[in-house]
């Protein structure tokens, strides 16, 4: 009864959705501490400042929804796998955007 509960589309999309800017904070405290600057330094001048970088920052943000797609599959919990790969493909929209407009 208690896989019902989680074995859901919307809650796969909305860890899918969620994660990435998880990631958006690690990849960011990692960028910072390596080259000395601020989290606020990264996210005006390396991510908001310069467009060209923003769809790469995206696409490694995105490596942490590895994380509970694989959680999710392992616990036989197919439809919040698929709400996670969903998420997927809404960020490669914006990241398509990005890359291309």
């Amino acid at each position: 009864m208690n896989k019902k509960k989680w074995d859901k589309l919307p809650i796969g999309l909305i860890v899918g959705l969620i994660a990435p800017f998880f990631g958006f904070v690690i990849y960011g405290l990692y960028y910072s501490y390596s080259h000395d600057v601020s989290l606020n330094y990264f996210v005006n001048r390396i991510f908001l400042g310069n467009r060209a970088l923003i769809s790469p920052i995206i696409s490694l943000s995105l490596l942490i929804n590895i994380i509970p797609f694989y959680f999710f599959i392992n616990k036989q919990f197919y439809l919040a796998g698929r709400g996670i790969l969903l998420s997927f493909f809404l960020y490669a929209i914006v990241i398509v955007y990005f890359r291309y407009f």
